[in-house]
Protein backbone atom coordinates (compact mmCIF):
# COMPACT_ATOMS: atom_id res chain seq x y z
CA UNK A 1 0.00 0.00 0.00
CA UNK A 2 2.70 2.70 0.71
CA UNK A 3 5.10 1.84 -2.26
CA UNK A 4 1.26 2.27 -4.56
CA UNK A 5 1.27 5.48 -2.70
CA UNK A 6 4.96 6.63 -3.14
CA UNK A 7 4.55 5.83 -6.54
CA UNK A 8 1.54 7.73 -7.36
CA UNK A 9 3.26 10.81 -5.47
CA UNK A 10 6.17 10.56 -7.84
CA UNK A 11 3.98 10.35 -10.69
CA UNK A 12 2.20 13.51 -9.69
CA UNK A 13 5.83 15.09 -9.13
CA UNK A 14 6.67 14.31 -12.62
CA UNK A 15 3.81 15.76 -13.96
CA UNK A 16 3.90 18.61 -11.95
CA UNK A 17 7.42 19.05 -13.25
CA UNK A 18 6.91 18.74 -16.93
CA UNK A 19 4.13 20.93 -16.55
CA UNK A 20 5.83 23.74 -15.17
CA UNK A 21 8.69 23.37 -17.57
CA UNK A 22 6.38 23.68 -20.30
CA UNK A 23 5.13 26.35 -19.09
CA UNK A 24 8.71 28.46 -19.06
CA UNK A 25 9.59 27.46 -22.46
CA UNK A 26 6.00 29.20 -23.55
CA UNK A 27 7.25 32.11 -22.07
CA UNK A 28 10.50 32.18 -23.84
CA UNK A 29 9.08 31.62 -26.65
CA UNK A 30 6.52 33.97 -26.45
CA UNK A 31 7.11 35.82 -29.51
CA UNK A 32 9.57 33.57 -31.35
CA UNK A 33 9.07 35.26 -34.44
CA UNK A 34 10.28 38.44 -33.04
CA UNK A 35 13.36 37.23 -31.43
CA UNK A 36 14.27 35.94 -34.67
CA UNK A 37 13.86 38.93 -36.22
CA UNK A 38 15.91 40.89 -33.91
CA UNK A 39 18.67 38.34 -34.28
CA UNK A 40 19.47 38.83 -37.73
CA UNK A 41 18.56 42.52 -38.63
CA UNK A 42 21.59 43.59 -37.54
CA UNK A 43 23.57 41.61 -39.81
CA UNK A 44 20.84 41.91 -42.76
CA UNK A 45 21.48 45.89 -42.37
CA UNK A 46 25.24 45.21 -42.18
CA UNK A 47 24.82 43.22 -45.74
CA UNK A 48 22.89 46.04 -47.33
CA UNK A 49 24.87 48.55 -46.56
CA UNK A 50 27.93 46.59 -47.71
CA UNK A 51 26.11 46.04 -51.22
CA UNK A 52 25.04 49.41 -51.29
CA UNK A 53 26.64 51.15 -54.09
CA UNK A 54 29.57 53.93 -52.89
CA UNK A 55 27.78 57.40 -53.34
CA UNK A 56 29.42 59.26 -56.32
CA UNK A 57 31.05 62.13 -55.31
CA UNK A 58 29.87 65.15 -55.97
CA UNK A 59 31.96 67.56 -58.66
CA UNK A 60 30.76 71.25 -58.70
CA UNK A 61 30.75 72.60 -61.84
CA UNK A 62 33.72 74.92 -62.51
CA UNK A 63 32.11 78.65 -62.01
CA UNK A 64 32.63 80.86 -65.56
CA UNK A 65 34.61 84.02 -64.35
CA UNK A 66 32.59 86.96 -65.63
CA UNK A 67 34.64 88.56 -68.95
CA UNK A 68 36.58 91.31 -68.38
CA UNK A 69 35.03 94.52 -69.59
CA UNK A 70 35.50 95.87 -72.77
CA UNK A 71 38.74 97.92 -73.05
CA UNK A 72 37.45 101.84 -72.94
CA UNK A 73 40.97 102.75 -74.47
CA UNK A 74 41.78 103.63 -78.29
CA UNK A 75 45.63 103.20 -78.89
CA UNK A 76 47.88 105.43 -80.92
CA UNK A 77 51.10 102.50 -81.20
CA UNK A 78 52.82 104.68 -83.84
CA UNK A 79 53.05 107.84 -81.21
CA UNK A 80 56.27 106.79 -80.25
CA UNK A 81 59.40 109.24 -79.08
CA UNK A 82 62.96 108.50 -77.79
CA UNK A 83 65.64 110.03 -76.38
CA UNK A 84 69.11 109.94 -74.54
CA UNK A 85 69.86 112.96 -72.31
CA UNK A 86 73.45 112.03 -70.72
CA UNK A 87 72.65 108.55 -70.22
CA UNK A 88 69.34 109.18 -69.13
CA UNK A 89 66.71 107.29 -71.57
CA UNK A 90 63.59 108.31 -71.89
CA UNK A 91 60.69 107.05 -74.16
CA UNK A 92 56.83 107.44 -74.98
CA UNK A 93 55.90 104.11 -75.71
CA UNK A 94 51.89 104.62 -76.69
CA UNK A 95 49.57 107.21 -75.87
CA UNK A 96 45.72 106.75 -75.37
CA UNK A 97 42.70 108.10 -75.41
CA UNK A 98 39.14 107.51 -73.93
CA UNK A 99 35.61 109.32 -73.82
CA UNK A 100 34.78 106.50 -71.41
CA UNK A 101 36.66 107.39 -68.44
CA UNK A 102 35.29 107.40 -65.26
CA UNK A 103 33.99 111.32 -64.08
CA UNK A 104 35.45 112.10 -60.93
CA UNK A 105 36.49 108.57 -60.21
CA UNK A 106 33.13 107.40 -59.77
CA UNK A 107 33.14 104.06 -61.68
CA UNK A 108 29.61 103.89 -62.51
CA UNK A 109 29.70 107.14 -64.23
CA UNK A 110 31.85 106.37 -67.67
CA UNK A 111 31.39 109.52 -69.59
CA UNK A 112 34.53 111.39 -68.62
CA UNK A 113 37.48 112.05 -71.59
CA UNK A 114 40.94 111.21 -70.63
CA UNK A 115 44.56 110.72 -72.19
CA UNK A 116 47.08 108.69 -71.32
CA UNK A 117 51.16 108.42 -72.12
CA UNK A 118 52.86 105.20 -71.53
CA UNK A 119 56.43 106.54 -70.36
CA UNK A 120 59.29 104.85 -69.82
CA UNK A 121 62.92 106.25 -68.13
CA UNK A 122 66.16 104.45 -67.92
CA UNK A 123 69.26 105.67 -65.89
CA UNK A 124 72.17 103.88 -67.71
CA UNK A 125 75.04 106.22 -65.58
CA UNK A 126 76.40 105.72 -62.25
CA UNK A 127 74.71 109.10 -61.26
CA UNK A 128 72.01 110.87 -59.73
CA UNK A 129 69.51 112.46 -61.41
CA UNK A 130 65.63 113.87 -61.36
CA UNK A 131 62.87 114.00 -63.51
CA UNK A 132 58.76 114.26 -63.27
CA UNK A 133 57.05 112.70 -66.23
CA UNK A 134 53.96 111.79 -63.97
CA UNK A 135 53.67 115.98 -63.62
CA UNK A 136 54.44 116.62 -67.24
CA UNK A 137 51.78 119.56 -68.71
CA UNK A 138 49.54 118.26 -71.59
CA UNK A 139 48.80 120.60 -74.60
CA UNK A 140 45.91 119.08 -77.19
CA UNK A 141 45.19 120.08 -80.36
CA UNK A 142 41.47 120.73 -79.27
CA UNK A 143 42.62 123.61 -77.20
CA UNK A 144 43.39 122.34 -73.83
CA UNK A 145 46.95 122.77 -71.58
CA UNK A 146 46.74 120.54 -68.93
CA UNK A 147 48.12 119.04 -65.42
CA UNK A 148 48.22 115.43 -65.01
CA UNK A 149 46.29 113.61 -62.61
CA UNK A 150 48.06 112.45 -59.94
CA UNK A 151 45.92 109.99 -58.24
CA UNK A 152 45.56 107.70 -61.28
CA UNK A 153 48.56 108.13 -62.84
CA UNK A 154 51.55 105.96 -61.94
CA UNK A 155 54.48 107.53 -59.76
CA UNK A 156 57.60 108.03 -61.60
CA UNK A 157 58.62 111.40 -60.44
CA UNK A 158 61.31 112.07 -58.52
CA UNK A 159 65.01 110.97 -58.08
CA UNK A 160 66.20 108.19 -60.15
CA UNK A 161 69.57 106.20 -59.34
CA UNK A 162 71.80 104.89 -61.08
CA UNK A 163 70.69 101.29 -63.02
CA UNK A 164 67.18 102.28 -62.12
CA UNK A 165 63.97 101.79 -64.74
CA UNK A 166 60.65 103.61 -64.07
CA UNK A 167 57.90 102.40 -66.10
CA UNK A 168 54.14 103.34 -65.68
CA UNK A 169 51.24 105.68 -67.32
CA UNK A 170 50.50 109.48 -66.99
CA UNK A 171 46.31 110.07 -67.49
CA UNK A 172 45.08 114.01 -68.12
CA UNK A 173 41.78 114.18 -67.57
CA UNK A 174 40.19 116.82 -70.91
CA UNK A 175 37.92 119.40 -69.44
CA UNK A 176 35.91 120.14 -72.27
CA UNK A 177 35.77 118.43 -75.44
CA UNK A 178 35.98 114.67 -76.78
CA UNK A 179 39.31 112.71 -76.97
CA UNK A 180 37.82 111.04 -80.19
CA UNK A 181 38.73 114.60 -81.61
CA UNK A 182 42.35 115.00 -80.85
CA UNK A 183 44.25 114.82 -83.68
CA UNK A 184 48.18 115.47 -82.01
CA UNK A 185 49.55 116.02 -78.81
CA UNK A 186 52.45 118.01 -76.84
CA UNK A 187 53.83 116.90 -73.59
CA UNK A 188 56.01 118.95 -71.80
CA UNK A 189 58.76 117.63 -68.65
CA UNK A 190 62.37 118.07 -67.81
CA UNK A 191 65.00 115.72 -67.01
CA UNK A 192 67.66 116.99 -64.31
CA UNK A 193 71.04 115.82 -62.69
CA UNK A 194 71.61 115.24 -59.04
CA UNK A 195 68.60 116.19 -56.98
CA UNK A 196 66.92 118.91 -58.80
CA UNK A 197 67.94 122.03 -56.46
CA UNK A 198 71.28 123.15 -58.24
CA UNK A 199 71.07 125.84 -60.32
CA UNK A 200 74.45 124.65 -62.52
CA UNK A 201 73.08 120.86 -63.09
CA UNK A 202 72.80 119.68 -66.59
CA UNK A 203 69.16 120.08 -67.07
CA UNK A 204 66.88 118.93 -70.45
CA UNK A 205 63.68 120.44 -71.21
CA UNK A 206 61.01 118.34 -73.39
CA UNK A 207 58.48 119.47 -75.34
CA UNK A 208 57.18 116.37 -77.53
CA UNK A 209 54.80 116.66 -79.79
CA UNK A 210 53.20 113.47 -80.77
CA UNK A 211 50.68 113.31 -84.16
CA UNK A 212 47.44 111.04 -83.38
CA UNK A 213 45.83 111.27 -86.74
Amino acid sequence: MKKALLLLSALMLTAALTACGSDKTAIKDENPAQAKVEETAAPAAETAKAEEPAAEPVVEEAKEEAPSPDDIWTYYDNAKWSDDFNGVKSSIETVVVTDQAPKDYDESNLTASAVGIKFKIENTTDKLWTTYPDQAELITSTGEQLQADMIVSDHLGGEIEEGVIKEGNVIWFLERGHAADVKWVKVKWYVTEGDGFSMDAKREEYSVKLELK
